[in-house]
């Protein structure tokens, strides 16, 4: 006679897993049926694998859709993943027996809206939705909550914890089911007919599962692993297939494709914003892989990591540690140390109530960061094999710890690893983040790495524009450029394509530079589109590029910024001015820096003067006139004398006071320093705040004082010392009309006597 043994688990539970390999080795069951989607059965072949080690991932993805995409994670201490461990060693069969994820897919598609579109919870219809004894499933009232209440607990994970994960004999799975079984009688429906349609679609298609596997030849002996909510709809006598297969008659379907990938512990954990995840991953995986001795292993982990961080960690504070989490569970009743004790002991002993170093044990040791892996020959997309050789290539590891580093261009490995970085960023795969390193020189590039499991899904959607990296990103940065609606933003793909050495990109995105540029009147779109074109000239002399052309379509710019820039200006507000006050700051360094590479001689000449130009108009905003005077001061085209009569002249009395306080923001805003040097620009400045009516200094203090709080404190210092110095060394002061000796004697005293001049302040007294 045929037997069913159901063991209904928690997902990424360690005390589910020891259970279902104590069941595993007393059934010795012909075949063993999982929770997970049953389109993925020729997946199941690798998990014997020298070379798979979980964390790992089912990904199944919409072929027409690559971003509607689904995860089913496991762990190390996975109840489903030991089972399929169990059953490679033994040479038993394992099915999936959930949903097909060719209809997961399609249910998470809510209309014409994507899956990558809606909730996590949603995207990652993993294992334990909602089935999982999740304490923060959103579907229905929390049934491991229900039983915990019952017993006594205020806490659901802890309850979980004590009956089974902290139990080394696992086992339980008839009492779990028993419990399931009446919470489902008891607990009411939640979610919209949708949401309720879907779980009895997935409960149909295991017992569908079941039933087939039930007439194989040589089965007498079953075992299915699922989440314990489901456990009581797989036991005793089933309900007739033909009332399963109406419930399953026109559920709705998608192409997909599926692939195994490598996970982290992180992404395991609720924090992640994953539904079926559990608080503590690492713990879990010490839970399980380390059955003895358990808490003194986990707080030597701990030493060992406090010790790598410099922190004096003794055997001591080892041993103090384990005593106090031993009592802090007798106290609590608890039958083992869980980790609520072990944590507070640490605390306690080791951290010295230090919520940092907490943070760090929690971030590094309980949740960890481990990161797994998949063999070779696993399924998986074709640009993500390229990516991983590459990397390889260029001896970039990747890793889900976070990792500074700074690149030295002129070094071929280092030269390699920023290509590779800037091409995935142009797939918009953000395994490095561009970090400032000024200060280190053109050949330094500083990046943040940092590899997530997320990136898998990226790497599908990438995987539409080519088989590797390289031919991925050549088309992706060629498509952009052509569907660009603004010059700067072909300028912007283009410096990508040099930082990511893409020759056919670069050929390709300057030709659609070339006929934009020749349509697009708009001077602000072309002062706009400088600065890109500026610096990938010079990355691409750094990294030994070919940029001739570019140079040609940058000088192009250049001229033609020159013959609309005088029109451009005219008449314009104080906002607007102070957008193009910007723009002239940016073509500026541009043209500065074109100069010194020799690129734009005449360009450059043709540029200051237009700005003289400009200077000598009377119909811009003052803010323009200014910046352009500074400019041309700092470039040398005129003196300190020419600047300061120029000041003065603004500050005429025939201007408007806003106008005035304009124009002097315009030039030194964000350079006080030139106010420390030159005392005649100082003086000007001086001499027309100190001659304002009381009115109209009330009106311009709020508009100075924007400007000049914008300097740092030694320069606002440095110029109030130079002010002092105005006019020989006296600051000339009004004489009152009359002073009381009596009532300043005290005053004079002190200072004199902090002066140390008391006895001068004597004899001037006598006399």
């Amino acid at each position: 006679m045929t037997t069913v043994s159901v063991l209904g688990v928690r997902h990424h539970g360690p005390g589910s897993a020891r259970g279902v390999l104590a069941e595993l080795d007393r059934i010795d069951p012909d075949i063993i049926l999982i929770e997970g989607p049953a389109d993925a059965d020729p997946l199941v072949g690798f998990v014997g694998s020298a070379d798979m080690t979980p964390p790992v991932a089912i990904l199944a993805y919409a072929v027409d859709r690559p971003a509607v995409a689904a995860f089913w994670p496991f762990a190390a201490f996975s109840p489903e993943w030991q089972a399929m461990q169990w059953a490679a060693r033994s040479e038993v069969p394992v099915r999936f027996c959930d949903l097909p994820a060719a209809m997961v897919l399609a249910h998470g598609r809510r209309g014409d809206k994507e899956a990558a579109d809606i909730p996590d919870d949603d995207l990652t219809l993993d294992l334990a939705e909602p089935d999982g004894l999740d304490a923060s499933a959103p579907v229905r009232t929390d049934p491991i909550g229900v039983l915990a209440d019952a017993a006594g607990y205020d806490d659901p994970e802890r309850w979980w914890d004590d009956v089974i994960e902290t139990r080394t004999d696992g086992g339980g799975f008839d009492a779990i089911a028993e419990a399931m079984a009446a919470l489902r009688g008891e607990l009411p429906p939640v979610g919209d007919l949708g949401e309720r349609l879907h779980e009895e679609r997935r409960e149909a298609q295991m017992r569908q599962v079941l039933r087939k596997a039930l007439k194989e030849p040589g089965v007498e002996r079953v075992v299915v692993v699922c989440g314990a909510w489901h456990a009581p709809a797989l036991m005793g006598k089933l309900p007739p297939a033909s009332a399963d297969a109406k419930v399953l008659r026109g559920t709705p379907k998608v192409r997909v494709k599926l692939a195994w990938v490598p996970w982290t512990h992180s992404r395991l954990a609720f924090a992640s914003g994953y539904g079926a995840g559990v608080v503590s991953p690492g713990w879990y995986h010490h839970l399980f892989t380390q059955p003895q001795e358990v808490i003194t292993r986990w707080l030597i982990k701990v030493a060992r990591l406090l010790r790598d961080k410099d922190i004096a960690i003794s055997s001591a504070h080892v041993i103090e540690s384990a005593r106090l989490a031993e009592a802090l569970s007798s106290l609590r009743r608890r039958p083992l140390p869980g980790l609520a004790e072990v944590t507070e002991a640490i605390e306690a002993v080791m951290c010295d109530g230090d919520d940092s170093v907490m943070a760090l044990i929690n971030d590094e040791l309980v949740i960890g960061e481990l990161l797994g892996s998949t063999p070779a020959d696993a399924p998986t997309v074709p640009l993500e094999a390229d990516l991983r050789a590459t990397a390889r290539s260029a001896r970039l590891k990747i890793d889900p710890m976070i990792k500074q580093v700074v690149l030295d261009l002129r070094k071929p490995t280092d030269l390699a690893k920023s290509v590779l970085l800037h091409r995935l960023a142009s797939l918009d795969i953000d395994w490095g983040v561009p970090e400032d390193v000024s200060g280190s020189g053109t050949f330094k590039e500083g990046w943040r790495l940092a590899w997530k499991p997320d990136f898998a899904i990226d790497i599908v959607v990438a995987a539409v524009w080519g088989t590797t990296v390289e031919a991925a990103s050549t088309s992706r940065l060629i498509d952009r450029a052509t569907t660009a609606s603004r010059l700067a933003e072909i300028t912007s793909v283009l410096e990508q394509a040099l930082l990511a050495d893409l020759p056919e990109a670069v050929s390709r995105v300057l030709g659609a530079l070339r006929d934009r540029a020749a349509i697009d009147r708009d001077v602000e779109h072309l002062m706009n589109a400088l600065p890109a074109l500026s610096r990938a000239l010079r990355y691409g002399d750094v990294r030994g590029t070919d940029t001739r052309a570019l140079a040609e379509v940058t000088t192009s710019l250049l001229t033609r910024v020159c013959a609309g820039l005088p029109a451009a200006v005219t008449g314009l507000g104080a906002e607007a001015a102070a957008e193009f006050r910007t723009l002239i700051d940016q073509v500026q360094e541009v043209t500065d820096l074109l100069e010194q590479g020799g690129i734009a001689g005449e360009e450059a000449a043709s540029w200051r003067t237009v700005l003289r130009a400009l200077a000598d108009r009377r119909d811009l905003h003052g803010s323009l006139v200014g910046r352009i005077v500074r400019i041309l001061l700092d470039s040398r085209e005129i003196d300190a004398d020419e600047a300061a009569t120029r000041l003065h002249r603004a500050l005429s009395v025939g201007a408007v006071p806003a106008e005035k306080a304009a124009w002097i923001d315009g030039f030194i805003g964000g350079g006080g320093l030139l106010l420390v040097h030159d005392r005649s620009l100082l003086a000007v400045i001086d001499h027309w705040l100190a001659g304002l009516p009381d009115e109209q200094f009330d009106e311009l203090v709020p508009l100075l004082r924007r400007t000049f709080s914008l300097f740092e404190a030694g320069i606002r210092r440095n110029i109030a010392e130079s002010v002092k110095g105005i006019g020989g060394g006296v600051i000339a002061v009004a004489a009152p009309s009359q002073i009381d000796a009596d009532r300043a004697a005290p005053a004079v005293a002190v200072v004199a006597d902090l002066l140390g001049l008391q006895q001068a302040v004597e004899d001037s007294a006598d006399v």
